[in-house]
Formats: C-alpha cells, sequence, structure tokens
C-alpha cells in the first residue's frame, strides 16, 4: 500500500534496538442489532455495530475513522453497518474504552492514554525521541496485536479487539512566550498526554495537568494550564491557537496515539465470512490507507494556523537544543516504559518493545507526508 524510499532512522530507536537483548454480550440487544433473513441462511446476517468516539470532527483522527466505518459498510455491501453517534455523545472521551467493553458501544474511538491500564502494548509511542514515520509506527503496533502474543493477550483481557492505533501527529508546544530550549519548562502549568512524554517533561521541570483534548481550551482560558504539548490538530481543531501565540517543535517526533477497537464479544460474534471481510479492511486501513486518510486531512491544517491573526509564529528547535534535551533523557524514556507497561499487566514488556523497534526497523522506509513539518517551513517562508 505504501511505496518505499530511504528515510534517516531514529537515533533513539537504533540505540534501543541495540540495548534491549465485564459484562457477557449477545450480538442482539446492547451489543449490536443483527438481523438474519433468508430462512437462517448466515450469508445474509446483517450486523449494525453502534460507535463511541471521542474524535473531533474534522480532525486527521476522524478521518481515519470514517475512512474504516465507509470501507467496511462498502466491502460487506452494508452487511455490517454503523451506527455514527457525535463526538462524546455516547460517552465522554476518557470513557470510551469502558463503554466498548461494557456493551454501550461496539466500535470505539479515543486516546488510549485516557485509559492506560487497558493499553500498556500501545503506549511505547510515547517514548520520545524514538521515531517519527507514523506508517513504520501503525504498522509495527498491528503487526504486534497479530502476531505478537503478550501484546494480543493484554487486548483479549480487557475484553477489546485491536483494529488500528495510529500517531496523533508530531508533538508540539503551545505556549504564551516562545519556548526554545527544555530549560523553560521549569514551572509550566502544562497539559499533555502519553504517559512517558508526561514523564519526560515533568522531569523537566513543567508541572502536568491530565485532562483530555475537549477539555483543553477551557483549561487555557481559565488559566488552569499555560502552555500545552499536542499535535498540530490543537492549535487548529481544538481552537487553542485563540488562547496560545507561540507554537513550537521541540524534536520529540511521534508522541502520543489514537486508538480504535471493538468488542471482542461482538468480534467473535460475527459470522466468519463477515470477520473475513472485516480483517481484510483491518489490513487495508494499517497497511496505509489509514495514514493516507490522516495526510490528506492534515494538509489542509497549516493553511488555517497562517492565516490565524492570533497565531505569532510555528518554528522549531534549533537542532543543538534537541540534542541537548535527548541526550539528558539518555534510554530512561525506555526503562520508564517497561516499568510501567509491566505494573499494568503486559506480560514481556521488553520483548514487546524489541519486537516494535524491530517493527520500525523494518519499516523505516515507508512512505510518509509530516504536515507538521511542512507547515514549520511554510512558516519560516513567510
Amino acid at each position: 500500500m505504501f511505496s518505499q524510499h530511504s528515510r534517516p532512522r531514529s537515533r533513539r530507536a537504533l540505540a534501543l534496538a541495540g540495548g534491549l537483548a465485564a459484562t457477557a454480550l449477545a450480538i442482539t440487544g446492547c451489543a449490536g442489532i443483527q438481523n438474519s433473513t433468508g430462512g437462517g441462511d448466515a450469508g445474509s446476517e446483517s450486523v449494525t455495530f453502534t460507535l463511541a468516539t471521542g474524535a473531533q470532527a474534522g480532525t486527521p483522527n476522524a478521518a481515519v475513522q470514517d475512512w474504516f466505518l465507509d470501507r467496511v459498510e462498502e466491502v460487506t455491501e452494508g452487511r455490517i453497518s454503523f451506527e455514527r453517534t457525535a463526538t462524546e455523545a455516547l460517552c465522554k472521551a476518557a470513557e470510551v474504552a469502558d463503554c466498548v467493553r461494557d456493551g454501550r458501544a461496539q466500535i470505539g474511538v479515543t486516546v488510549p492514554d485516557y485509559t492506560p491500564q487497558y493499553f500498556p502494548s500501545t503506549s511505547m509511542v510515547s517514548i520520545p525521541f524514538l521515531s517519527q514515520n507514523s506508517q513504520a509506527i501503525m504498522q509495527s503496533i498491528y503487526d504486534l496485536h497479530t502476531s505478537y502474543a503478550p501484546a494480543m493477550a493484554v487486548i483479549d483481557g480487557n475484553n477489546l479487539h485491536h483494529v488500528a492505533t495510529w500517531p496523533v501527529g508530531r508533538f508540539l508546544l503551545g505556549s504564551k512566550a516562545p519556548l526554545e530550549d527544555a530549560g523553560q519548562f521549569a514551572g509550566l502549568q502544562m497539559r499533555a498526554s502519553g504517559p512517558i512524554i508526561q514523564q519526560v517533561l515533568s522531569g523537566a521541570g513543567a508541572n502536568i495537568v491530565a485532562i483530555t483534548a475537549p477539555e483543553t481550551y477551557e483549561a487555557v482560558e481559565r488559566g488552569v494550564v499555560s502552555s500545552i504539548g499536542g499535535a498540530i490538530d490543537f492549535p487548529v481543531n481544538y481552537k487553542i491557537m485563540e488562547l496560545l501565540p507561540y507554537w513550537s517543535d521541540p524534536g520529540v517526533g511521534q508522541y502520543s496515539t489514537f486508538g480504535m477497537w471493538v468488542s471482542k464479544d461482538a468480534y467473535d460474534a460475527l459470522p466468519d465470512d463477515l470477520r473475513q471481510q472485516f480483517d481484510s479492511v483491518v489490513e487495508e486501513l494499517n497497511g496505509g490507507e489509514g495514514i493516507a486518510a490522516f495526510n490528506k486531512t492534515a494538509a489542509g491544517q497549516c493553511q488555517e494556523m497562517l492565516e490565524a491573526p492570533t497565531v505569532k509564529n510555528l518554528t522549531a528547535w534549533d537542532e543543538s537544543a534537541t540534542r541537548a534535551w535527548e541526550e539528558s533523557v539518555g534510554d530512561t524514556g525506555a526503562q520508564k516504559w517497561i516499568e510501567l507497561a509491566t505494573g499494568q499487566g503486559l506480560d514481556d514488556a521488553k520483548g514487546v518493545l524489541e519486537q516494535y523497534i524491530t517493527g520500525l526497523e523494518t519499516y523505516a522506509d515507508a512512505d510518509y507526508d509530516d504536515a507538521t513539518s511542512d507547515c514549520v517551513a511554510a512558516f519560516a517562508d513567510r
């Protein structure tokens, strides 16, 4: 699905690679609606799954979600359909995983870090300076959950079936005054997601405030936080650029994810032919179509920032500032993640991380667009 060409590999990925040797559901009722026609012919059964989503309409993450739902309905000729609820209409963003687990919804889309205890097998994306390549990350996490037993077991144990996990975009800092190096973090009240990047920021002196993306605008407006760490959808789709004029890319790379899951019980109850069709679309999604949908929407976000009178600038840190922060962090991010994931019930967390890094190396040449870096360049050319 994706083309290949040479790209530089992350110093951190290379270093780590060397250093690491609730309620029973039925398919009827609250678990979705299944209708059968044709006198019990399994090939005529149809299923409706209810969606619970934390993806804001118009964001790249919503574009990934919508591509998948549309494609499943197309491939199954409507035999799998989706009741598409609005963002947070059924469940708050931080409750989506629980909504899927307990049967209020059968498919969920949100940030896994809101309920990290369920997703220790995907949170390694928050290890800073590890990878910039969104396609390599998405494909590597998919491979983990289709072929590596510890990752598969922790998701299954939470009554979920993994569909996809994708990075939300490069880590940006938004602030009231320019932030140009990690020495300026001391004392800042900062919103950020991703368990390891949160710890790294805290270690540099920032005070991390745990709030969801939809709550961020009000938190900044009321002074609960004075700066934020997030992807480009924060200034644009969540309107934080109305409140914070300075934005910068510190060189961390990808830092957090959105995830999509279905109820394991509902998935297991699908007729064999529908499950095979569903799985084929999952493979397409992770093989490049998801990132393509993400990038198509992300490409339009920069223009909104460029045209916003409240945005003073979007810059990239000087390489020396990024290098100094990366060197101060060292390999502590990987060790913190292994400890965290193990405590959250992931068996062989070290092995999972090794498999993930191997995947990043395998897909290092996967083609991807970096809308954030392109936007930094566009601001420099103004």
